[in-house]
This record gives C-alpha cells, structure tokens and sequence, in this order.
C-alpha cells in the first residue's frame, strides 16, 4: 500500500467536541480545542461558518391586487444586531488566536463564509423543504445519520456546515494549499483566555 492510500479517507468522520456556545469562555476554549487538534494531526485550523444575504425588497400583493415591495420581515433590527454581536464574538476570539499564531511564527486560522442555501443545497438537494422547521428537522436527520447520534437543530446545523466545509470544492482547495506548507512547531507557551 503506497503513502496515498495509507493516509486517504475512510469516508468516516469523527466529532471530537461539541455543544452550544452561551459564554466567552467557552469560545476561548473550542478556540483553543481547535488549535491543539490542528497541531496533533498536523493540519491547518479551520473555521466553517454561516454567513447570510442582506436584507432585500420582497413584492407583495396588496389587498386591491396591485403589486409592491415591502422588506423582508426576518431582518428585524434585532435579528441584524444578534447575528453582528454572535459573529463578532467568535471574530475576537480567532483574531486573537491568529495573533498568538502568529507570533509563534505558526499558520493562522483559516475563515470560510458560506451562505445558507449553498451547503443546504450541496447536503440535502435542490429540491429541498424551504421552510426553517423542515430545514431544522432536515439537518438533525442527516446529521444523525453522518455521526450516529441525535443532536438539537442548532448543534446538527453547526455539524452540517463543518460537513459542507469538508466537501466544498473551492474551500477544500484552499485548506489542502494551506496543509501543504504546514508545519507544526512547539509552542513556547498556550495562549490562555485573558
């Protein structure tokens, strides 16, 4: 058997930790979960997350008939601030974990964005649910049946998104140009939380 195929994958993926995130701390920690795993299988750090359309007009028909536009009604001022604050948390957290990377001369946390409807699509088909309570119920099948066990919606959709992180092909490109000038040196010191 060649290196190549000692080392290919077995179409088994395994969980190593997870959970819902409510503190800082806990940030902090997968962050630094993330770091040491990709130091022990000597491969780059990498984040999947969600990133979402800007609000847009929707038409409406009105009660006479006519057409118009109104906005979306799912982007509230407070659905736009919780997404920015939720984000914006993780951000700090990475960007100060790239910086500790950084100066111990090591590879930064590589950030992938990927929208809703792409790894939905690419995971459960075109042909889809639309609706957020099928998409949930969707997501937590599938997610069961990738890993063997149930989960909550949002646990089963983080799961989906790091699956589709796993398969996307211009996300795979850029980790497997990352991994190939990886190097792993030994840390002078662990990066606490502050």
């Amino acid at each position: 058997m060649d290196s190549d195929q000692q080392h290919a994958f077995n179409g088994d993926y395994t969980l190593y930790e997870f959970g819902k995130v409510v503190s800082q701390s806990e940030r902090n920690r997968y962050i630094e979960t993330l770091i040491e795993l990709s130091e022990e299988m000597r491969l780059p750090a990498v984040v999947i997350a969600e990133i979402w359309d800007g609000p847009r007009d929707r038409k409406i028909r009105l009660p006479g008939g006519e057409l118009a536009y109104a906005r979306d009604p799912k982007w509230t001022y407070t659905t736009i601030l919780g997404i920015g604050e939720g984000w914006g948390r993780w951000s700090a957290e990475i960007e100060a974990a790239n910086e500790f990377l950084q100066s111990e001369g090591r590879a930064p946390i590589i950030v992938e964005r990927v929208l809703p409807n792409d790894w939905r699509d690419a995971l459960f088909g075109l042909q889809r649910a639309k609706d957020t309570e099928t998409l949930k119920a969707t997501a937590c099948r599938y997610f069961e049946g990738v890993f063997g066990y149930a989960a909550s919606d949002d646990i089963a959709e983080a799961g989906c998104i790091g699956l589709y992180g796993l398969t996307a092909p211009a996300i795979v490109e850029k980790i497997a140009v990352s991994a190939q000038s990886f190097s792993v040196k030994k840390p002078k010191k662990r990066r606490k939380a502050s």
